[in-house]
């Protein structure tokens, strides 16, 4: 089964390149929730074998993925030219504050 902090840090990692783009005042080089490393490993690892897991564990798994699609959507318009940058930045923070409290969650629960 995954390891759910190694899902932590790909998204943490994420996170710095956007942080680092924001205070350089620079554009990130934002990917769709698919592309990203978090992405890549949760579609390829977790997703295709879902029903290996807990009905409670899927039931956050499914519910963390839709959290992802919501910080990616937010942080999209992480960029020095969008208007709305101070907006999308607080989504952005609030929705990986709740995948990083899913994924610590699930890394501690028992199967």
């Amino acid at each position: 089964m995954a390891n759910f902090s190694d899902y932590m840090i790909q998204h943490i990692l994420y996170i710095k390149g956007v942080e680092k783009s924001i205070k350089h005042n620079t554009v990130f080089a934002h990917k769709k929730p698919t592309e990203c490393a978090f992405g890549k490993m949760f579609y390829q690892d977790i997703k295709p074998n879902i029903d290996g897991y807990s009905e409670a564990k899927r039931d956050l798994i499914e519910a963390m993925e839709q959290i992802h699609i919501k910080f990616h959507d937010s942080a999209q318009h992480i960029h020095p030219e969008d208007p709305n940058m101070e907006q999308s930045k607080q989504d952005a923070w609030y929705y990986s504050s709740r995948l990083i409290n899913m994924l610590d969650k699930l890394e501690k629960m028992k199967d």
